[in-house]
């Protein structure tokens, strides 16, 4: 059987059924590259990390409208316009060995059951002080109302951008955002889907959930 290019339009969807559809179309034995067609920077952002994952090429032009992503098994890299470019993974910079692996995952604005604006303090305290004891988890990742730490208004923003800065992925679900009704307030590059978060979970060492 051949190697085939395969082409599939998933304009029109939301993550995570864009990337889970490519990765199972890149999955096949006989593709070795898939062109995607997607209206959506977020779409473009999520797949770029599955290629990262893949560790296959990524490329993405600007189609006016629409984005056309190319992704190549054998990491190949197309010369097609790059631009915009939204959401490029960066490397982690953490250096220690004991903190490569480790996920925290955030469910909740809170820390545990109690008066909510107290709890909302102590999971503000919990990253502040992991942060300030030199803590650095390969990723930080927020579902359902975890993900109202990211809003403009939220106590713990300073501590997670203190953490982005130290190169920490510091992501929030797409969908919980939507719901929300807060994913514009949120940075394009730190929105990501239910298929990278489970991606992270199941890959790490070790994961925290306070």
């Amino acid at each position: 059987m051949s190697d085939t290019n395969e082409k599939i339009d998933l304009r029109g969807l939301t993550c995570p059924e864009p990337v889970i559809r490519t990765k199972k179309t890149l999955d096949k034995a006989d593709v070795t590259s898939v062109v995607a067609l997607v209206d959506d920077d977020v779409c473009v952002n999520n797949l770029q990390r599955l290629a990262n994952s893949l560790k296959a090429g990524f490329a993405v032009k600007d189609e006016n409208g629409y984005f056309q992503i190319t992704i190549n098994k054998d990491g190949k890299t197309s010369n097609t316009n790059q631009s915009p470019e939204p959401g490029a993974d960066k490397a982690s910079k953490n250096g220690s060995s004991n903190e490569v692996g480790t996920v925290v995952f955030l469910t909740k604005d809170t820390l545990g059951e109690g008066d909510a604006d107290f709890s909302r303090t102590l999971v503000n305290l919990f990253l502040q002080t992991a942060f300030d004891s030199g803590q650095r988890p390969r990723a930080i990742l927020m579902a359902n109302t975890g993900v109202k730490l990211m809003a403009k208004d939220s106590q713990a923003l300073k501590v997670l951008n203190d953490f982005k800065a130290e190169g920490v992925e510091v992501l929030a679900c797409g969908l919980c955002l939507d719901y929300y009704k807060i994913k514009e307030q949120v940075a394009v590059e730190q929105i990501t889907n239910m298929f990278a978060i489970c991606e992270y979970l199941f890959a790490a060492d070790r994961v925290l959930t306070p």
